[in-house]
């Protein structure tokens, strides 16, 4: 058996057929996208676009679903900057998902189409190794989805999991922990926030100690292994950029002040302000990553509120989300760049 098509098996657990072989753009704005649609998108880039794509299995969730991994680079021999992009630490966050899905499609056809939405792609792609993780709580999304295939043997134990609201407000992964609450940035005893839930529960409960989700455990040694400049972790809702906090704010110089404001300004989003109490910002991902390894991280939240937990309509993507962000990242890597070698001491260790 292949790589391809040992990989495929531990995605879908089919055998390897239809792949396609066109180089197309095929994320669909109006669907909701399952976990399987997903793992099937990502078989289709990593065969369309194999000169560009590697496509890995980071680690397995607590019910054993695949949490996928995708690496964008070329043969370029210059030394690279690590970039990373997650998406769906949240159930419930959907459009985050497909954001990163479509984002990935796009890119790629942009290398290789005078079509493509991103004249910069191949320049960019020679300055960066793109790592993207499109859906980081599989099991969550199942949940949230109700799509119990390949998860039925553990419906007693999520039924047993304190439900605040339908299947569908669904946040944490399969054992009731909020990942994004759950990684050890040195705020995780302190961290209560306005919502927590002392015991395992659909939304709320930040977990015993850190990283005792293991889908946070793994997300973290990856972090750790490849050191990531810039990390994007794409969320929903509210059209803001949660990207500074007291604690690690003066150790970017200015950086992070200049290239999230540059973004917020261009794609029509709140800057949030620097984040004051670590009992309300720590032990999220992009905490993770400013307090232990130095580096930019962002907490993006897709689409603009509505007043309620629920995802906005799948057909509601194109014009919340798509269209107003569809150049964040591109945005992002390139201003990253541009300032980059007035900064680039701040980063040596």
């Amino acid at each position: 058996m292949s790589i391809k098509q040992w990989v495929f098996t531990l995605f879908l657990g089919l055998p390897l057929f239809g792949i396609a072989q066109k180089k197309k753009l095929v994320i669909k704005d109006s669907t909701r996208y399952s976990l399987s649609m997903i793992y099937e998108s990502l078989i289709d880039f990593s065969y369309v676009y194999e000169e560009y794509v590697e496509l890995s299995v980071l680690g397995f969730s607590e019910f054993e679903q695949s949490i996928p991994l995708l690496k964008l680079s070329n043969a370029n021999a210059e030394e690279k900057k690590n970039i990373l992009i997650v998406g769906n630490l949240h159930a419930r966050e959907f459009f985050s998902s497909k954001f990163v899905l479509k984002f990935c499609n796009a890119f790629l056809y942009s290398l290789d189409s005078d079509k493509g939405i991103y004249p910069s792609a191949r320049e960019l792609l020679g300055k960066y190794n793109i790592y993207i993780i499109p859906v980081a709580n599989p099991d969550g999304l199942k949940i949230a989805q109700e799509d119990w295939k390949g998860i039925e043997s553990h419906k007693s134990s999520i039924d047993s999991i304190k439900r605040i609201g339908p299947f569908s407000d669904w946040k944490a992964n399969g054992k009731g922990i909020d990942l994004n609450n759950n990684f050890d940035d040195g705020n995780f005893e302190v961290k209560h926030g306005h919502l927590f839930e002392e015991k395992p529960a659909s939304q709320g409960h930040k977990g015993a100690f850190p990283c005792q989700a293991i889908e946070a455990k793994i997300i973290q040694d990856f972090v750790d292994s490849i050191v990531p400049l810039l990390t994007l972790s794409f969320h929903t809702k509210g059209d803001v950029l949660f990207w500074a906090d007291r604690g690690t704010h003066a150790q970017f110089k200015g950086l992070d002040t200049k290239l999230n404001t540059v973004v917020a300004e261009t794609c029509g989003f709140i800057l949030a302000r620097v984040s004051r109490n670590p009992k309300e910002y720590g032990a999220g991902l992009e905490n993770y990553i400013r307090a232990k390894t130095k580096r930019i991280g962002v907490c993006v939240e897709l689409s603009v509120p509505n007043g309620t937990t629920a995802q906005h309509p799948p057909n509601k993507f194109n014009s919340l989300v798509w269209q107003k962000c569809k150049n964040m990242p591109i945005l992002y890597l390139q201003e990253l760049a541009r300032l980059y070698p007035s900064y680039s001491s701040i980063f040596k260790e």
